[in-house]
């Protein structure tokens, strides 16, 4: 499934269905409530363009992002401030709970680009992708 047109609501209603499959694999309760902790990822070989640069310099630097977590409404803000261009991928997983409060870790790529490059097509959620520790 190729999404042809992304907005906010859409952005939001990915990572909503991604932390329901988080929730269903590890079998733990995450609803709108959880907290979010946002990671930057530089990946190497991988250059960014002028508006990425951009978005790293001014919001997602260490500075801003070290040490503080965000509720729902902030991270679709801050990763979906440049739609219908957003992070080309976005790993999501649970870190912990802590004090019955799911703490959710977004690995983002800093590579904001259009909605037919986006990675995980094939979770029916793109950007995102849940993280699950696999069991043996």
């Amino acid at each position: 499934m190729v999404a042809l047109n992304i907005n906010k609501t859409l952005f939001k209603k990915h990572l909503l269905q991604t932390l329901n499959e988080i929730s269903i694999c590890q079998n733990i309760m995450i609803d709108e409530t959880c907290k979010f902790i946002v990671v930057p990822k530089m990946e190497h070989g991988k250059r960014l363009n002028s508006t990425d640069d951009t978005l790293h310099r001014w919001m997602l630097n260490d500075e801003n992002l070290s040490g503080r977590e965000f509720d729902l409404e902030t991270v679709i803000n801050m990763l979906g401030c440049k739609i219908p261009f957003c992070p080309v991928w976005i790993n999501v997983v649970l870190r912990e709970v802590r004090d019955e409060v799911p703490i959710i870790e977004l690995q983002t790529s800093l590579r904001f680009r259009k909605p037919s490059l986006l990675h995980n097509q094939d979770t029916g959620h793109p950007p995102f992708k849940a993280i699950v520790p696999t069991t043996r």
